[in-house]
Formats: C-alpha cells, sequence, structure tokens
C-alpha cells in the first residue's frame, strides 16, 4: 500500500506522527506542512492529480479548512481514502471532526491528546502497528511534551531532552534516527553522546533567553501586558517558559518567527486564552500556544 502523510514541520508531534507512518507502511512520502498553509498544499496535491497516486492519504496533527474539508467529503475518490487526526480545539470549533474520515479529539483518559498520540492509537486498532514498549514510551513523551504536560503534570525531563534533540537535529536525522532505532530498543532511552548535546544546548539557550528578554518590546493589550519578540522557531517553546520561571510580568508572548511569515502566541499566565488571540489575526491552535501568519511588518503587527 501506498501511503501519502501530511503532517506538522516544527515540532515533535508531527515528527512523531511521520515516524508512526514509516514505520507502519513501507512505501510512505511524507509532506510537512505549516498550520496555515496545510489545505493549499492539500489542494494543488488534488489539482495536479498527485493525491490519486496513493492507497491511503492522512492528514495528522493538523486539519484541512472550511470549506474546503466540506467540499473533499462530497468527493469519493478523496474522502474514500483519507484519515484527517488531529487535537486542536480550533478543528472542533469549525466543524471539521462532523466527518467520517476525521477523527478530531483534545483529551481522552490518559489526558490532553497528541497528533501522534492519536495516530499511534488508529494504527494500532486498524492492525498497522503492534505494540511495543519503546515505541510507546516515545509516544508518551512526545504528548507529554506537545501538551506541556512534562511541566505542568510530571516534571518530565526526558519529554523536555526529545524536543531538544529534534532542535539540534533538524526534520530528516530525527525521523530517521527513530524510524531507524526504536525497533531496536527494549525500552526507550537515550545514549551518552546524545546527552552531552543536550546538556550542552541547555546551557547555550540560556545565554541566548537572556537576549532575547533585552529585545522583547512589553505592550498594553487591552487588560493584558503582552511581550513582543523576534525570535527563532527552535526557541518557542523555550523561551515562553523562560519568561514564566522567571516571573516576568507578561501575560502572553507574541513571538515573531526570524525567517518565517508566522507568529507563535504562548500564554505566560494562567487564564489567558491566546488562541483567541491568534484566531482573531486567522491562525489557531490551543489556549496555551496558538500562531497565525504574519501579512504586515513587525511594527504593523504590534499596532494591531
Amino acid at each position: 500500500m501506498r501511503v501519502l502523510l501530511f503532517t506538522h514541520k516544527i515540532d515533535i508531534d508531527g515528527m512523531g506522527c511521520a515516524v508512526l507512518a514509516k514505520l507502519a507502511f513501507n512505501d510512505c512520502d511524507v509532506i510537512y506542512c505549516e498550520t496555515f498553509e496545510v489545505t493549499d498544499i492539500f489542494e494543488k496535491c488534488v489539482r495536479s492529480g498527485k493525491i490519486f497516486e496513493y492507497d491511503k492519504i492522512f492528514v495528522t496533527d493538523l486539519c484541512l479548512k472550511q470549506p474546503y474539508i466540506a467540499e473533499v467529503s462530497k468527493d469519493k475518490n478523496i474522502s474514500s481514502k483519507l484519515q484527517i487526526i488531529d487535537h486542536h480545539l480550533t478543528a472542533v470549533s469549525e466543524g471539521c471532526g462532523d466527518y467520517s474520515f476525521s477523527t478530531i479529539k483534545v483529551e481522552d483518559e490518559k489526558g490532553l491528546c497528541s497528533g501522534t498520540s492519536l495516530f499511534y492509537q488508529y494504527l494500532k486498532e486498524n492492525g498497522c502497528l503492534k505494540e511495543e514498549q519503546a515505541v510507546a514510551q516515545f509516544i508518551e513523551l512526545t504528548r507529554r511534551y506537545d501538551t506541556w504536560e512534562w511541566k505542568t503534570i510530571y516534571n518530565d525531563q526526558n519529554a523536555n531532552y526529545l524536543n531538544i534533540l529534534f532542535t539540534l537535529w533538524g526534520i530528516d536525522k530525527y525521523v530517521d534516527y527513530y524510524v531507524n532505532s526504536l525497533s531496536k530498543m527494549k525500552q526507550f532511552e537515550f545514549t551518552q553522546p546524545q546527552l552531552e548535546e543536550i546538556y550542552g544546548y541547555i546551557k547555550a539557550t540560556n545565554e541566548k533567553c537572556n537576549h532575547y528578554l533585552k529585545n522583547m518590546k512589553v505592550k498594553n493589550f487591552n487588560t493584558l501586558r503582552a511581550g513582543v519578540v523576534e525570535i527563532d522557531n527552535d526557541y518557542r517553546n523555550i523561551f515562553s517558559q523562560y519568561l514564566r520561571d522567571n516571573n516576568i510580568d507578561v501575560d502572553f508572548v507574541a513571538m515573531k518567527i526570524t525567517d518565517r511569515g508566522t507568529v507563535s502566541f504562548r500564554s505566560i499566565k494562567a487564564g489567558v486564552d491566546v488562541r483567541k488571540i491568534a484566531e482573531y489575526f486567522g491562525g489557531g491552535g490551543h489556549k496555551e500556544a496558538s500562531s497565525c501568519q504574519l501579512n504586515s511588518d513587525i511594527e504593523e503587527f504590534i499596532e494591531k
């Protein structure tokens, strides 16, 4: 069976889905997408006819937008081999889970869901993968990091270390390593050289976060205080956690990603719903973490 996967390209949840797809299917192509571009990329694959070269199509940790998803549901040639698996509240609020080929679940008995955890469940239930301890541990670390439960519930540094490896390695090395190594592990673990890489990175990131803090502007946003900063993509979650850990007096942070036309939002204080802010700018995501496309320069964005 020939498989095509569309998955999120900027975090370990999207990468976890890619690892699982390559473990489950011998013939699998992966297209990595940003949240705001997956619908356009999918539609281009349909128009070019590429989509019809595959027997099964997955969209994971992402969702096609309305009204296009409704159009897809009417095309049996596509919808019959399509499976969308996502966990974002935005997809729920847009009614994207109301289709036979779409599974949108935010929370289950384990806690908050991730794209990887939901995809793993789907693959096991459909006989595509068997339960293996190292794979299951990899999935749970990915889920804990993506939902931030590694910090809020478990204090699980291994989940944080896994994300650091992705930051250091990039997409290809990260995915290839875990596709090749997970089946050989009896239980999930890091090697000593990997731990040395991780510890060196932690030291360097603290120095970088100090630099970002000095350059962050603070703006009043209605009753909230917003930190606005231009930042490297790899530091989105690191810097927002740095602000929390150091009790910096902002309610949320808006991070313009260097060399990308996107802004990532993170809540710093409890109860701040940055998903609503992202949706105002045409984006979406979670209450604590969301993003949007930047359609103006950063100064104009700050004023908006």
